[in-house]
Protein backbone atom coordinates (compact mmCIF):
# COMPACT_ATOMS: atom_id res chain seq x y z
CA UNK A 1 0.00 0.00 0.00
CA UNK A 2 1.34 3.43 -0.96
CA UNK A 3 2.09 5.62 2.04
CA UNK A 4 0.06 8.80 2.53
CA UNK A 5 3.32 10.73 2.39
CA UNK A 6 3.83 9.58 -1.22
CA UNK A 7 0.45 10.66 -2.60
CA UNK A 8 0.01 14.32 -3.58
CA UNK A 9 -3.02 16.43 -4.42
CA UNK A 10 -3.37 20.12 -5.43
CA UNK A 11 -4.59 22.07 -2.39
CA UNK A 12 -6.37 25.41 -2.67
CA UNK A 13 -6.95 25.99 1.04
CA UNK A 14 -7.98 24.45 4.34
CA UNK A 15 -10.55 25.83 6.77
CA UNK A 16 -9.78 24.15 10.11
CA UNK A 17 -13.24 24.73 11.60
CA UNK A 18 -16.46 25.12 9.61
CA UNK A 19 -20.09 24.57 10.56
CA UNK A 20 -21.55 25.13 7.09
CA UNK A 21 -19.95 22.22 5.24
CA UNK A 22 -22.13 19.44 6.58
CA UNK A 23 -23.31 18.21 9.94
CA UNK A 24 -21.32 19.33 12.95
CA UNK A 25 -18.06 21.22 13.19
CA UNK A 26 -15.80 20.06 10.36
CA UNK A 27 -12.48 20.68 8.72
CA UNK A 28 -13.02 21.75 5.11
CA UNK A 29 -10.41 20.92 2.49
CA UNK A 30 -10.70 22.70 -0.86
CA UNK A 31 -8.84 20.93 -3.66
CA UNK A 32 -7.88 22.50 -6.95
CA UNK A 33 -9.52 21.57 -10.24
CA UNK A 34 -13.06 21.24 -11.60
CA UNK A 35 -14.62 19.66 -14.68
CA UNK A 36 -17.24 22.39 -14.84
CA UNK A 37 -17.02 26.12 -15.48
CA UNK A 38 -20.11 27.57 -13.80
CA UNK A 39 -20.72 31.19 -14.75
CA UNK A 40 -21.78 32.07 -11.19
CA UNK A 41 -18.83 30.29 -9.52
CA UNK A 42 -17.74 32.44 -6.56
CA UNK A 43 -14.28 30.88 -6.38
CA UNK A 44 -13.34 30.47 -10.07
CA UNK A 45 -9.67 30.35 -9.15
CA UNK A 46 -10.28 26.71 -8.14
CA UNK A 47 -11.42 25.66 -11.63
CA UNK A 48 -8.00 25.09 -13.31
CA UNK A 49 -6.17 21.96 -12.20
CA UNK A 50 -3.03 24.03 -11.74
CA UNK A 51 -3.17 27.63 -10.61
CA UNK A 52 -1.16 30.26 -8.80
CA UNK A 53 -1.68 29.88 -5.09
CA UNK A 54 -2.40 26.15 -5.21
CA UNK A 55 0.17 23.84 -3.70
CA UNK A 56 0.89 20.15 -4.17
CA UNK A 57 0.64 18.61 -0.72
CA UNK A 58 0.79 15.04 0.49
CA UNK A 59 -2.13 13.18 2.00
CA UNK A 60 0.00 12.86 5.10
CA UNK A 61 0.10 16.65 5.35
CA UNK A 62 -3.70 16.84 5.03
CA UNK A 63 -4.12 14.10 7.62
CA UNK A 64 -1.89 15.91 10.08
CA UNK A 65 -3.71 19.21 9.53
CA UNK A 66 -7.02 17.51 10.25
CA UNK A 67 -5.75 15.74 13.35
CA UNK A 68 -4.65 19.07 14.81
CA UNK A 69 -8.34 20.03 14.93
CA UNK A 70 -9.35 16.90 16.83
CA UNK A 71 -11.28 16.61 19.19
CA UNK A 72 -13.09 19.80 18.17
CA UNK A 73 -14.40 18.45 14.85
CA UNK A 74 -16.81 15.71 13.92
CA UNK A 75 -15.31 15.08 10.52
CA UNK A 76 -13.89 16.33 7.24
CA UNK A 77 -15.52 17.74 4.12
CA UNK A 78 -13.54 17.73 0.89
CA UNK A 79 -14.67 20.28 -1.66
CA UNK A 80 -13.14 22.15 -4.56
CA UNK A 81 -13.32 22.62 -7.38
CA UNK A 82 -14.75 19.17 -7.84
CA UNK A 83 -13.18 16.67 -5.42
CA UNK A 84 -14.19 13.55 -7.31
CA UNK A 85 -11.61 14.25 -10.01
CA UNK A 86 -9.11 13.17 -7.34
CA UNK A 87 -11.13 10.07 -6.45
CA UNK A 88 -8.32 7.51 -6.51
CA UNK A 89 -6.10 9.61 -4.27
CA UNK A 90 -8.80 10.42 -1.73
CA UNK A 91 -9.63 6.80 -0.91
CA UNK A 92 -6.62 6.12 1.37
CA UNK A 93 -7.05 9.49 3.10
CA UNK A 94 -10.70 8.76 3.88
CA UNK A 95 -9.83 5.27 5.07
CA UNK A 96 -7.27 6.66 7.50
CA UNK A 97 -9.58 9.39 8.78
CA UNK A 98 -12.45 6.97 9.32
CA UNK A 99 -10.15 4.71 11.32
CA UNK A 100 -9.83 7.66 13.69
CA UNK A 101 -13.60 7.96 14.07
CA UNK A 102 -14.06 10.95 11.76
CA UNK A 103 -16.80 11.17 9.15
CA UNK A 104 -15.81 11.97 5.56
CA UNK A 105 -18.01 14.12 3.32
CA UNK A 106 -17.74 15.13 -0.33
CA UNK A 107 -19.16 18.37 -1.71
CA UNK A 108 -19.83 17.46 -5.34
CA UNK A 109 -21.77 18.59 -8.40
CA UNK A 110 -22.68 14.98 -9.14
CA UNK A 111 -21.13 15.04 -12.60
CA UNK A 112 -18.91 11.99 -12.21
CA UNK A 113 -18.79 8.43 -13.50
CA UNK A 114 -20.43 6.42 -10.74
CA UNK A 115 -18.64 3.13 -11.27
CA UNK A 116 -15.27 4.82 -11.73
CA UNK A 117 -15.46 6.46 -8.32
CA UNK A 118 -17.29 3.64 -6.51
CA UNK A 119 -14.30 2.92 -4.22
CA UNK A 120 -14.45 6.54 -3.03
CA UNK A 121 -18.23 6.38 -2.61
CA UNK A 122 -17.83 3.34 -0.37
CA UNK A 123 -15.59 5.24 2.07
CA UNK A 124 -17.61 8.47 1.91
CA UNK A 125 -20.16 8.95 4.67
CA UNK A 126 -22.23 11.66 3.01
CA UNK A 127 -22.44 13.78 -0.13
CA UNK A 128 -23.38 17.43 -0.14
CA UNK A 129 -24.92 17.28 -3.60
CA UNK A 130 -24.76 20.54 -5.54
CA UNK A 131 -27.41 20.13 -8.22
CA UNK A 132 -26.47 22.60 -10.94
CA UNK A 133 -29.65 22.41 -12.96
CA UNK A 134 -30.73 20.39 -15.96
CA UNK A 135 -31.26 20.57 -19.69
CA UNK A 136 -29.52 22.33 -22.53
CA UNK A 137 -29.04 25.56 -20.59
CA UNK A 138 -26.44 23.76 -18.48
CA UNK A 139 -24.19 23.68 -21.53
CA UNK A 140 -23.67 27.44 -21.36
CA UNK A 141 -24.19 27.78 -17.59
CA UNK A 142 -21.65 25.18 -16.47
CA UNK A 143 -20.09 23.15 -19.30
CA UNK A 144 -18.38 25.67 -21.58
CA UNK A 145 -14.74 25.09 -20.59
CA UNK A 146 -13.53 27.35 -23.42
CA UNK A 147 -15.23 30.34 -21.80
CA UNK A 148 -12.35 30.91 -19.39
CA UNK A 149 -13.38 34.47 -18.60
CA UNK A 150 -16.84 33.33 -17.58
CA UNK A 151 -18.66 35.76 -19.88
CA UNK A 152 -22.43 35.27 -19.96
CA UNK A 153 -23.38 34.50 -23.59
CA UNK A 154 -26.01 36.44 -25.46
CA UNK A 155 -27.96 33.24 -26.13
CA UNK A 156 -28.06 31.41 -22.83
CA UNK A 157 -29.89 28.43 -24.35
CA UNK A 158 -27.55 27.13 -27.08
CA UNK A 159 -28.82 26.46 -30.56
CA UNK A 160 -26.28 23.64 -30.97
CA UNK A 161 -25.86 20.85 -28.45
CA UNK A 162 -22.28 19.66 -28.25
CA UNK A 163 -22.48 18.07 -24.79
CA UNK A 164 -23.92 14.56 -24.86
CA UNK A 165 -27.35 14.34 -23.27
CA UNK A 166 -26.19 11.53 -21.01
CA UNK A 167 -23.56 13.88 -19.59
CA UNK A 168 -26.11 16.64 -18.96
CA UNK A 169 -28.34 14.11 -17.17
CA UNK A 170 -25.58 12.47 -15.14
CA UNK A 171 -26.13 14.49 -11.97
CA UNK A 172 -29.73 13.34 -11.47
CA UNK A 173 -28.85 9.75 -12.33
CA UNK A 174 -26.03 9.74 -9.80
CA UNK A 175 -28.28 11.27 -7.16
CA UNK A 176 -30.79 8.47 -7.75
CA UNK A 177 -28.02 5.91 -7.18
CA UNK A 178 -26.59 7.54 -4.05
CA UNK A 179 -29.87 7.94 -2.18
CA UNK A 180 -30.60 4.22 -1.60
CA UNK A 181 -27.05 3.87 -0.26
CA UNK A 182 -27.81 6.48 2.44
CA UNK A 183 -24.99 8.62 1.10
CA UNK A 184 -26.71 12.02 0.74
CA UNK A 185 -27.08 14.60 3.50
CA UNK A 186 -28.28 17.53 1.41
CA UNK A 187 -29.25 18.42 -2.12
CA UNK A 188 -28.81 22.07 -2.92
CA UNK A 189 -29.81 24.11 -5.92
CA UNK A 190 -28.40 27.48 -6.83
CA UNK A 191 -31.46 29.05 -8.37
CA UNK A 192 -30.53 30.87 -11.59
CA UNK A 193 -33.35 32.35 -13.63
CA UNK A 194 -34.00 31.31 -17.26
CA UNK A 195 -31.12 28.86 -17.76
CA UNK A 196 -33.34 25.91 -16.75
CA UNK A 197 -36.90 25.21 -15.71
CA UNK A 198 -36.56 25.39 -11.93
CA UNK A 199 -40.05 24.07 -11.18
CA UNK A 200 -39.57 21.09 -13.47
CA UNK A 201 -36.27 20.32 -11.76
CA UNK A 202 -37.83 20.64 -8.30
CA UNK A 203 -40.49 18.12 -9.35
CA UNK A 204 -37.76 15.65 -10.32
CA UNK A 205 -35.89 16.22 -7.08
CA UNK A 206 -39.09 15.74 -5.08
CA UNK A 207 -39.78 12.44 -6.82
CA UNK A 208 -36.30 11.24 -5.87
CA UNK A 209 -36.42 12.47 -2.27
CA UNK A 210 -39.95 11.34 -1.41
CA UNK A 211 -38.65 8.20 0.31
CA UNK A 212 -35.79 10.04 2.01
CA UNK A 213 -37.39 12.72 4.23
CA UNK A 214 -34.19 13.26 6.24
CA UNK A 215 -32.33 14.62 3.21
CA UNK A 216 -32.26 18.41 3.24
CA UNK A 217 -33.23 20.35 0.13
CA UNK A 218 -31.52 23.72 0.04
CA UNK A 219 -32.50 26.51 -2.37
CA UNK A 220 -29.90 29.26 -2.77
CA UNK A 221 -30.76 32.44 -4.60
CA UNK A 222 -27.89 33.04 -7.01
CA UNK A 223 -25.69 36.04 -6.27
CA UNK A 224 -22.98 37.63 -8.40
CA UNK A 225 -20.35 38.17 -5.69
CA UNK A 226 -17.03 36.81 -6.90
CA UNK A 227 -18.36 35.93 -10.36
CA UNK A 228 -16.18 36.80 -13.35
CA UNK A 229 -19.01 38.55 -15.22
CA UNK A 230 -21.17 39.94 -12.44
CA UNK A 231 -22.81 42.51 -14.72
CA UNK A 232 -23.74 39.89 -17.29
CA UNK A 233 -25.24 37.63 -14.63
CA UNK A 234 -27.33 40.32 -12.96
CA UNK A 235 -30.41 39.91 -15.24
CA UNK A 236 -30.54 36.23 -14.22
CA UNK A 237 -30.58 36.78 -10.47
CA UNK A 238 -34.07 35.71 -9.38
CA UNK A 239 -36.02 38.06 -7.17
CA UNK A 240 -36.68 37.28 -3.52
CA UNK A 241 -40.31 36.72 -4.44
CA UNK A 242 -39.40 34.27 -7.21
CA UNK A 243 -37.15 32.36 -4.84
CA UNK A 244 -39.82 32.18 -2.16
CA UNK A 245 -42.30 31.02 -4.79
CA UNK A 246 -39.92 28.20 -5.74
CA UNK A 247 -39.73 27.19 -2.08
CA UNK A 248 -43.52 27.09 -1.90
CA UNK A 249 -43.62 25.04 -5.07
CA UNK A 250 -41.13 22.58 -3.56
CA UNK A 251 -43.43 22.22 -0.54
CA UNK A 252 -46.39 21.61 -2.83
CA UNK A 253 -44.37 18.79 -4.41
CA UNK A 254 -44.07 17.10 -1.03
CA UNK A 255 -40.66 18.33 0.14
CA UNK A 256 -40.72 19.27 3.82
CA UNK A 257 -37.10 19.60 4.92
CA UNK A 258 -36.21 22.80 3.06
CA UNK A 259 -33.82 25.65 3.72
CA UNK A 260 -33.95 28.74 1.49
CA UNK A 261 -31.10 31.22 1.40
CA UNK A 262 -32.08 34.60 0.01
Amino acid sequence: MTALSDIYVPLHRIIPFSNVEGQGNRTSIFLQGCKLNCLYCHNPETIPRYAEGAHQVSLQYLYEQVMEAVPFIRGVTVSGGEPTIHHKKLVPLFQKLREGGLTCYLDSSGFFEFEAIRPLIEVTDKFLFDLKGEGLGLQSLCFDRQNRQGIVPQNIIPTHQHIKQENLDRNLKNLAQLLPLNKVEEVRLVYVANFFDAEQLVEKVASLLKDYPDVLFKIIRMHTKGARDAEGLTPYVPTVEQTQALENYAKSCGLTKIVTIL
